[in-house]
């Protein structure tokens, strides 16, 4: 999916990619391609810019995107691949950006909260 549909939509623009560190993803091979591809430009396991793979979701795309985009994108199943990648579109769609500030304004309280527990998971 990272090759075959992410990378041809961005290769062309500056920005940093925030790796998720499931075991699948922290393949060698994976690894080695986001080096080659994103150079120093991606965060990560083991990556230029470390992110543990089992962290507290600090990030607005970890506390706030993924669940939101499944939430859409499950309501109605899709059946084939095609539908998929359509709804996954649709519902990108929806984000507004005032979404986003709200979710970015709470990073802060967030860390806040993570260093009070310890490090540990936030319930919310």
């Amino acid at each position: 999916m990272l090759v075959e549909y992410v990378w041809p939509k961005l290769k062309r623009k500056k920005f940093y990619f925030q790796h998720d560190g499931a075991g699948a993803h922290y393949a060698i091979a994976v690894r080695e391609w986001l080096d080659e591809n994103f150079s120093d430009h991606w965060i990560g396991r083991r990556g230029p810019f470390d992110w543990p793979a089992r962290s507290p979701d600090l990030t607005p795309c970890d506390f706030f995107l993924w669940g939101y985009l499944k939430d859409i994108v499950f309501k109605k199943p899709p059946a084939t691949l095609m539908e998929l990648q359509q709804s996954i579109e649709e519902a990108c769609e929806q984000v507004t950006e005032e979404m986003c500030r709200k979710a970015c304004r709470s990073v802060m309280q967030r860390l806040r909260d993570c260093l009070h527990r310890e490090g540990h998971f936030l319930s919310y």
